[in-house]
């Protein structure tokens, strides 16, 4: 079936970097994906959250909440895995391209086009704690390798994405100089 659908096109993906992934499940809060303990949310504990979220992974929940903590890089495993990467960080733009790129110049995805999360606005992944970047660096350790490997990301980085409206903080540069910094 896969072979069918697939064939010798190409399979693209967006890769997300873990830390902003995650603080962007807590903050979309959506009951089956990612959302729960309504008490977490309340007070904007994203590194509580997240690190929830971890244990339960480690505790064997791989599949939970609809196979929402499916690690990235399963998906880029062959036969029919992605071959193309389109990089999260510099979305809508970086999709544009893609489209522009294999011929389909119809498709441009604009800001209407976007889904967004609006809860707890001001948390990004510089808000995690060294404790809870090591559990995700852990159970992400392939996306890690493969944001490196595709992209040059190659070493911790506190990110959102700034292409996308409220997906980060609006006061960034503050943030950014109290975000934590693990080794």
């Amino acid at each position: 079936l896969a072979e069918a659908y697939f064939g010798n096109k190409t399979v693209f993906g967006i890769l997300r970097d873990p830390y902003e992934r995650l603080v962007s499940i807590f903050r979309g809060n959506y009951v089956g994906y990612g959302g729960f303990r309504p008490e977490l949310f309340a007070t904007c504990d994203v590194d509580g959250a997240v690190q929830q979220m971890m244990k339960d992974y480690l505790a064997g929940n791989k599949y939970g909440g609809g196979c929402t903590f499916v690690p990235q890089a399963e998906y880029f495993e062959n036969p029919h895995g992605i071959t193309l990467a389109v990089d999260n960080r510099l979305f809508p733009q970086s999709m544009n391209d893609v489209f522009d790129a294999h011929g389909y110049h119809q498709f441009q995805i604009t800001e209407q086009d976007i889904l967004h999360v609006d809860g707890c606005p001001n948390v990004w992944a510089g808000d995690l704690s060294c404790e809870t970047k090591a559990m995700v660096r852990q159970v992400y350790k392939a996306d890690f390798e493969l944001l490196c490997e595709k992209f040059g990301y190659c070493t911790e980085e506190n990110t959102c994405i700034k292409g996308v409206p409220n997906m980060c903080p609006k006061d960034l540069a503050s943030k950014e100089k109290t975000a934590t910094h693990c080794s």
